[in-house]
């Protein structure tokens, strides 16, 4: 079998992607330059773009399953369900920061995602709904670096826990419903095992590195403010997802990891342990 994978230039979709080679499915990776996507052996990089379904479908044709993973607009998101269904491909579909998924959320991403998740149910083809929790990845992507210059972790959920997962738990759970029967029409809240708050995993830091780590609570213009100087102004609707966080949202824990699995997700710590050099003082990540 072969599987449709677009967003596979995101760290995700490279998971996904290593995931489904691990299994030894073919993958056919959608760019729009293909020339510019490095592929290897059972991967292949195809023209296409959604402002442009004729081409994506021509791409997918014959792939038994799609991977979604995208943050465009509803159009584009609509028209890779549209390709799903026109060459009878069964679709999964990323729905990140699961309980945000809503239609009344005041992040747009985060309704494009629920909007989209309507149409899909609406059209006549097998589906699944990833909805993971915020990303382990998260750590060293955004908040390491506050770490290392200050020893502090930048709090936006207000003290409540958040369901962290480790994205590699995400891709296999991905992968195997893309290749498995069984999951139709189901949606997966994929979380870790427990619901740090900020001001635990800070200690965990502490204690790992053996050097003070404090947890400091960030909402509002003060979380945009840290948003732009971290280079990141792109990412203003963060502070509205977590508002959503600050109010307890982050923090169910479910077993959907392990049910599609057969094991149990990775902890938080054992992920900052992999990972300590990211965090450490000085160390450049």
């Amino acid at each position: 079998m072969t599987v449709f994978v677009i967003g596979a230039a995101g760290g995700l979709g490279q998971l996904v992607v290593r995931a489904l080679r691990e299994r030894d499915v073919e993958v056919a990776v959608l760019a729009r330059d293909p020339e510019r996507v490095p592929a290897g052996a059972g991967v292949r990089a195809v023209a296409g773009d959604l402002s442009d379904p004729a081409s994506v479908r021509a791409a997918a044709e014959g792939c038994a399953s799609l991977f979604l993973s995208a943050s465009c607009d509803v159009e584009c998101q609509s028209a890779a369900v549209d390709v799903a269904a026109d060459v009878g491909a069964r679709l999964v579909k990323m729905s990140p920061w699961q309980a945000a998924v809503r239609e009344d959320s005041p992040a747009p991403g985060a309704r494009h995602h629920w909007i989209t998740e309507r149409y899909l149910a609406k059209r006549d083809l097998p589906y699944t709904i990833l909805s993971p929790n915020y990303p382990m990845q998260e750590l060293i992507r955004h908040y390491a670096p506050e770490v290392r210059r200050r020893g502090v972790l930048v709090d936006p959920a207000g003290g409540r826990g958040v369901s962290v997962v480790d994205e590699h738990d995400v891709a296999e759970v991905a992968a195997r419903v893309l290749t498995e029967p069984g999951h139709e029409g189901r949606t997966y809240a994929l979380t870790g095992p427990a619901a740090p708050t900020f001001a635990e995993l800070a200690e965990l830091l502490a204690g790992l590195m053996s050097v003070p780590v404090s947890a400091s609570e960030l909402a509002g213009p003060e979380l945009a403010a840290w948003l732009a100087r971290e280079h990141r102004p792109w990412e203003a609707e963060l502070d509205a997802l977590f508002g959503q966080f600050r109010e307890g949202a982050g923090e169910p824990v479910t077993e959907d990891v392990r049910r599609v699995t057969g094991r149990e997700p990775r902890p938080v710590a054992d992920f900052l342990k992999t990972h300590l050099h990211h965090f450490l003082p000085d160390s450049g990540g």
